[in-house]
C-alpha cells in the first residue's frame, strides 16, 4: 500500500459524499426544495466546487496563522459538510442525491492528477545520489512500523477477534506504517524548509521509502490477483504491467527527450506535446486497470518517467498546478472527509451493544505503529549518524507525518473490504491530528535560521592585511554578470591578497518536488545546466584566467523554490566561509537607465531576506546602464563612498580601502557631518574608531600609497544631504553606501518616511531613484549573534 493505493474505480466513489434522501418528482427528475426542476447535476457540481474552495480558504486564512496547514482546512469543511451542513434542508439542496456519482467522479480524477503531478515533480535519480544516512532513515522508517505491526497482529490481534476482521488488519498496518514521498514533500514545502539541510536528508529519506511502498504495491497486487483470479492470470497481467514499464521506460520517455530536443534553448515546450502528454496520463489509468492493477498506478509511473524539470516537466507543472492543487485536491480530500461520521469516533461498541474488539486492536495498532516510528526514526540519526537532538526529534516527526495519501487508502479499504465506520472514523481522525499537530511540532523544534547567527566574526572590516578574501556572488538573469565582475575586478585580486569567488547560479525551482544544488567543478554537464548556466561558467571562467594566480572561481547552481533560496545562499557562505554576499537588485532598468523593464518581487523577498539571516556582510549592487568598464590608466574606475558613521559605513570604508589597492580605481571619500552633531562634541566609541580610521585619509590625502581624495559636507538634516547626493550619480562609475538600517542621524531625518525599499537603507533607497551612470552598492556588515 503506496502512494498509489486509493480509489480503484470509480464507481467506488458513488458513496464519496454523504448520503442524502433524493429530490425527485413523479417522472424522475430533480427537483430543488421549492420545486423547481434541475435538469442537470452540473449546476448543482459548480456550487459544490464553490462551496469547497470558498471553505477552504475561509479557514485557512484563519488556521494559517496558527500555523495549521492547508490540508486541516480541506478536512474541516468536509467533516462539517458531511456531519453537520448536509442534514439541513439547505445542504439536501446543495448536495442532492443525484449528484454523488458526478461528484465522486470529479474527486478520483482530481487525485488521478494529483499523483500524476506529484510523479512528474519527483526526481527518481536522486535515489542513486542518496546518502547512506538518508537510505537508512528510509528504510527503518517503513520496515521498522511495520514489522512490529504485523508481530502484534499475529501474536496478539489474532486471539481476540474474527477471522474476517484479522484479515483487514495487514492492510491498516500497512496504511499507519507509510511515508509518502508526496505527503512529505508537501509538508516540507509548506514549512519552507524544503531545501535546508534537514529538509534535504527528510525528501531523500521519503523518495527511498517511497520506492518500497512502490516495490509493495507490485508485489500486493500480484498476489491479490493470485488468490483472485489464479495463477494463470496473475502471471499474465505480472507480464503486461512489466511490459507497460518498460514501455513507459524506453520507448515514452525516449520520446520525451526527443521533445526536448526539438524545443529551442529559453524556449517554452509546444503545448500540443502538452496535451498529448495528458491524454496519455488518462490513458494509462485504464490501461493499469485492465490488467488488475490499481488505475492510479499507471499515472504515477508515467509521471515518474517524464523528465523532471525544464522544459518539458516544468510545461506540464504549469499547466496542472492552479486546477489540481487549487481545485481539485481540495475536492477529493473534502469528499473523503465527508464520509467520516464523527458520531462513530472512539465508539468501542458494536449496534448490538457488545465490546468491539476490533476496534480496540486498531487502536492497540496505530498506537504501537506510531510509536515504534517515532523511536526508530529518532535513534538510528541520533545515535549511529550523531545528528543532533532537535534536528533527530525533527526528522522522525517528518517521517510520521500523514496526508492525502493515507486518506485516500483508507477510503480505498472502506469500499473494497467493508471497513466499520467507527473504525473508518477513529483512522481519519487520527490522521487530521498527525497532519495537524506535526507541522506546528516541526515548525517548533526546528529553525534552519538559528544556524546563521554570528559568533565567528566574517566581515571585511576584522579581515586581516594581506590575507585571502573570500565573497559569494548571485546571479539571477544574464545582465548580473558584467556588473558583478566589474565589482570583482575593482577588488584587485593579487597573490599577495588572492580573491576567492564562489559564483551561486539560482533557478527558481518549477516542475520537480526535489531541490538541486550543483558543484560545476565536480561534474562537467548536468541535465539541469542550461545555455545561461554556460554563459555563466564560461564569463566567470574567463575572468579566472585573467588573474591567474591571484583569483579563484568556483560556480554553482542551486534550483529550489524562490521563498526558499535564503538558505542556499546562507548554507553556501557559512560553509565557505564568506566574508562578503553579493546580491543583484531585483529591478532592471533599460541600456539607457531610464525606464524599468523588469521588476521581480521574489528577489526583492529574496534580499531582504539574506540581510536579515546572512552569517556574514551583505552588499545588494545596482546596475543602471548595463555598461562593462575596461579597467586603465586611461580610463580610471573612479568610486565614491559617502560615511556617515556606524558599523555598515565602517565596512563600506573597508571595501573601499581593498580597492585602492587596485592602480586604475580612483577613491573620493565625501563625510556627511551634522552641524547639531558637531556643537554638541558628541564622543563615543564608535566615532572613536571612524575618526582613527579617518584619520589618513583626511590628513595625507592618502590611503597607503594610493591618492584619495577627502571632502567634508555639513549639513542641517536629510533634505540637504538628499540634495548632494543626487548630484553624484553622474560624477562617479561607482558609488559605495552603508546600510544603516535602524540608524537614527541628522544627516537623514526626514528621508526614512520616503523610503520604499528598506533592505537598501535610506540613502540606498535614494540612490536607486535617481538616474545616472553610476552603480550603485549598499553593504550591511555582519550581523553578530549579540545584536540580534
Amino acid at each position: 500500500m503506496s502512494s498509489l493505493e486509493a480509489i480503484n474505480n470509480t464507481t467506488v466513489y458513488k458513496r464519496t459524499c454523504m448520503i442524502l434522501p433524493p429530490q425527485t418528482n413523479s417522472r424522475g427528475m430533480w427537483v430543488g426544495h421549492h420545486g423547481e426542476f434541475i435538469q442537470s447535476p452540473l449546476p448543482s457540481l459548480e456550487i459544490q466546487m464553490c462551496i469547497v474552495y470558498f471553505g477552504t480558504l475561509f479557514f485557512h486564512t484563519f488556521l494559517s496563522r496558527l500555523r495549521f496547514p492547508r490540508f486541516t482546512s480541506m478536512i474541516i469543511i468536509g467533516l462539517i459538510i458531511g456531519n453537520a451542513f448536509g442534514k439541513t434542508d439547505t445542504g439536501k439542496i446543495l448536495f442532492p442525491f443525484g449528484s454523488q456519482e458526478t461528484l465522486g467522479l470529479l474527486s478520483v480524477f482530481g487525485f488521478i492528477m494529483f499523483l500524476f503531478y506529484i510523479g512528474v515533480k519527483t526526481d527518481i535519480s536522486v535515489v542513486h545520489k542518496t546518502g547512506r544516512r538518508a537510505m537508512n532513515v528510509g528504510i527503518v522508517s517503513i520496515l521498522a512500523p511495520f514489522g512490529c505491526g504485523m508481530l502484534a497482529q499475529y501474536y496478539v490481534s489474532s486471539k481476540y477477534i474474527k477471522p474476517e476482521e484479522y484479515a483487514k488488519l495487514p492492510f491498516i498496518v500497512t496504511i499507519c506504517s507509510l511515508s509518502p514521498f508526496p505527503v512529505i514533500s508537501s509538508v516540507l514545502s509548506d514549512l519552507k524548509i524544503l531545501n535546508s539541510e534537514l529538509g534535504r536528508l527528510g525528501l531523500s529519506s521519503a523518495l527511498v521509502s517511497e520506492i518500497i511502498n512502490i516495490s509493495l504495491t507490485f508485489v500486493v497486487g500480484f498476489c491479490n490477483n493470485m488468490a483472485n483470479a489464479g495463477k494463470l492470470r496473475a502471471f499474465g497481467d505480472m507480464g503486461y504491467a512489466v511490459l507497460f514499464i518498460l514501455f513507459l521506460v524506453f520507448v515514452l520517455r525516449r520520446s520525451m527527450f526527443w521533445i526536448i530536443r526539438r524545443t529551442p534553448d529559453g524556449c517554452s515546450v509546444s503545448d500540443h506535446y502538452v496535451y498529448c502528454i495528458l491524454i496519455v496520463a488518462m490513458l494509462s489509468a485504464y490501461a493499469s486497470h485492465q490488467f488488475n492493477f490499481l488505475a492510479l498506478f499507471g499515472p504515477y509511473i508515467l509521471g515518474l518517467a517524464i523528465p523532471e524539470g525544464p522544459p518539458l516537466g516544468t510545461a506540464i507543472i504549469k499547466k496542472l498546478d492552479t486546477f489540481v492543487t487549487g481545485v481539485l485536491m481540495p475536492l477529493f480530500v473534502t469528499t473523503c472527509a465527508m464520509r467520516v461520521d464523527l458520531r462513530q469516533f472512539m465508539n468501542y461498541r458494536r449496534s448490538d451493544g457488545t465490546f468491539d474488539h476490533f476496534m480496540l486492536q486498531v487502536s492497540l495498532l496505530v498506537v504501537i505503529i506510531f510509536v515504534t516510528k517515532l523511536v526508530s526514526c529518532f535513534l538510528l540519526p541520533f545515535y549511529y549518524n550523531k545528528m543532533p537532538l532537535k534536528d533527530a526529534m525533527t526528522l522522525s516527526l517528518t517521517m510520521n507525518c500523514k496526508g492525502i495519501v493515507e486518506m485516500a487508502t483508507c477510503s480505498f479499504l472502506r469500499d473494497i473490504m467493508g471497513l466499520p465506520d467507527n473504525v473508518f472514523a477513529f483512522l481519519m481522525v487520527c490522521m487530521v491530528m498527525n497532519a495537524t499537530i506535526m507541522p506546528i511540532l516541526i515548525s517548533y523544534l526546528y529553525d534552519p535560521s538559528n544556524k546563521y547567527a554570528g559568533y565567528t566574526k566574517r566581515n571585511i572590516e576584522d579581515l586581516r592585511s594581506n590575507s585571502e578574501f573570500r565573497a559569494l556572488t548571485c546571479v539571477h538573469r544574464p545582465d548580473n554578470i558584467l556588473p558583478a565582475i566589474s565589482l570583482l575586478e575593482a577588488i584587485y585580486p593579487s597573490k599577495e591578497e588572492p580573491l576567492v569567488v564562489f559564483v551561486l547560479h539560482l533557478i527558481e525551482l518549477i516542475g520537480r518536488a526535489t531541490p538541486v544544488f550543483i558543484c560545476h567543478q565536480l561534474q562537467n554537464k548536468s541535465k539541469t545546466r542550461s545555455s545561461f548556466t554556460d554563459d555563466v561558467v564560461d564569463a566567470f571562467g574567463s575572468f579566472e584566467e585573467e588573474f591567474t594566480g591571484a583569483l579563484t572561481v568556483n560556480v554553482f547552481t542551486a534550483v529550489s523554490p524562490a521563498e526558499m533560496m535564503n538558505d542556499d545562499i546562507c548554507n553556501l557562505a557559512l560553509d565557505k566561509m564568506t566574508s562578503l554576499i553579493v546580491l543583484p537588485f531585483h529591478r532592471k532598468w533599460s541600456s539607457d537607465g531610464k525606464s524599468i523593464e523588469l521588476d521581480d518581487k521574489s528577489i526583492k523577498d529574496l534580499n531582504h531576506s539574506v540581510m536579515d539571516r546572512a552569517p556574514c556582510s551583505v552588499g545588494i549592487l545596482i546596475e543602471r546602464e548595463q555598461m562593462s568598464h575596461v579597467f586603465s590608466l586611461e580610463t580610471p574606475y573612479t568610486v565614491c563612498l559617502i560615511f556617515i558613521g556606524g558599523r555598515d559605513d565602517r565596512e563600506a570604508f573597508s571595501l573601499a580601502k581593498r580597492m585602492t589597492k587596485n592602480p586604475h580605481v580612483r577613491l573620493t571619500v565625501i563625510r556627511f557631518i551634522s552641524e547639531i552633531e558637531e556643537r554638541k562634541d558628541i564622543r563615543d566609541w564608535d566615532r572613536v574608531l571612524e575618526t582613527e580610521i579617518l584619520e589618513e585619509v583626511k590628513g595625507k590625502q592618502k590611503i597607503g600609497e594610493a591618492s584619495v581624495k577627502y571632502r567634508e559636507e555639513r549639513v542641517r538634516d536629510g533634505p540637504e544631504t538628499a540634495l548632494i547626493v543626487r548630484s553624484l550619480v553622474y560624477e562617479y562609475d561607482m558609488i559605495i553606501v552603508g546600510r544603516r538600517d535602524g540608524i537614527e542621524s541628522p544627516q537623514t531625518s526626514g528621508l526614512l518616511q520616503w523610503s520604499e525599499y528598506p533592505e537598501l537603507g535610506v540613502l540606498g533607497d535614494l540612490l536607486a531613484f535617481v538616474p545616472g551612470r553610476a552603480s550603485i552598492f549598499i553593504i550591511q556588515q555582519q550581523r553578530m549573534a549579540s545584536n540580534l
